[in-house]
């Protein structure tokens, strides 16, 4: 499993995870049941009658907005956490967000496109690739498998991502995130029973659009149903910056050199 995110993010999963354990083989056999049996887009010829999702999407600007709203978690309404949840992250997710995002951690699954960055679509054979303009990758299986058990899984912060094509529509079941990884931009963190099911497809109106459905013992109270759209860019990605080095020390980036060693 891959670490880094520190005491505080470790403190808040911990204390999630004490009892969760027991949820690990129901999302495992939840999530292993949307696969399908029979591959779609898994040759040239059957992705050539897939639908046109070519060139680079940006989050909408009024999806923007519930999408930050929501990583605050302010509409109990929208976003149904626990209270045990609620309570444990209050102090955590300030310096959480400001850690990952000044470190240049993945945002993970859904946080990668939660925020303004641009994203692409690639099918090939078998997979749906999503590209990031942060250099992200997501990749998305479509040729049959199911998921492995959780306990099996080497946890990543884009999950293992399984999909299938119904007529138009992407449908992708999502497991296997490590504890503490963002869902949103400012707070909202995962644990390893978090399960995320996506329908993607092209509106009416030309957006690509995400219907979400996340589920957690730990963390919700219910489903968290969420939808997000995509508008065109009418620009193309640029190339990823990051300060070189990084070395955080809260609210600021430290960029004096390190004392030399005597």
């Amino acid at each position: 499993m891959r670490g880094g995110y520190g005491a505080i993010g470790l403190m808040l999963a911990g204390a999630l995870m004490a009892a969760g354990a027991h949820g690990r083989a129901n999302a495992a056999t939840q999530a292993s049941a949307v696969a399908t049996a029979s591959p779609q887009g898994d040759t040239w010829s059957s992705i050539a009658q897939l639908p046109d999702w070519s060139g680079v999407w940006v989050l909408a600007d009024d999806s923007a907005q519930l999408a930050t709203e929501d990583s605050f978690g302010t509409d109990g309404g929208r976003v149904p956490l626990t209270p045990k949840y609620m309570a444990l992250r209050a102090a955590a997710r300030a310096a959480r967000a400001q850690e990952n995002l000044s470190k240049c951690l993945p945002a993970g699954t859904p946080g990668i496109l939660q925020h303004g960055v641009m994203h692409e679509y690639l099918f090939t054979p078998g997979r749906v690739t999503v590209m990031v303009e942060d250099s992200e990758i997501r990749r998305i299986y479509t040729d049959g498998r199911q998921h492995r058990p959780l306990n099996e899984m080497n946890a990543s912060y884009l999950g293992d991502s399984i999909g299938h094509w119904d007529g138009n529509t992407l449908v992708v079941d999502t497991i296997g995130f490590p504890n503490g990884s963002l869902f949103q931009n400012y707070g909202l963190l995962a644990t390893i029973n978090s399960h995320l099911v996506e329908r993607i497809f092209k509106n009416s109106d030309g957006q690509i659009e995400i219907d979400s459905v996340l589920t957690d013992p730990d963390i919700f109270a219910k489903p968290y149903i969420y939808t997000r759209k995509y508008s065109r860019s009418t620009i193309p990605m640029d190339e990823p910056g990051c300060s070189a080095n990084n070395r955080d020390s809260g609210d600021s980036v430290d960029l004096t050199p390190p004392p030399e060693k005597e």
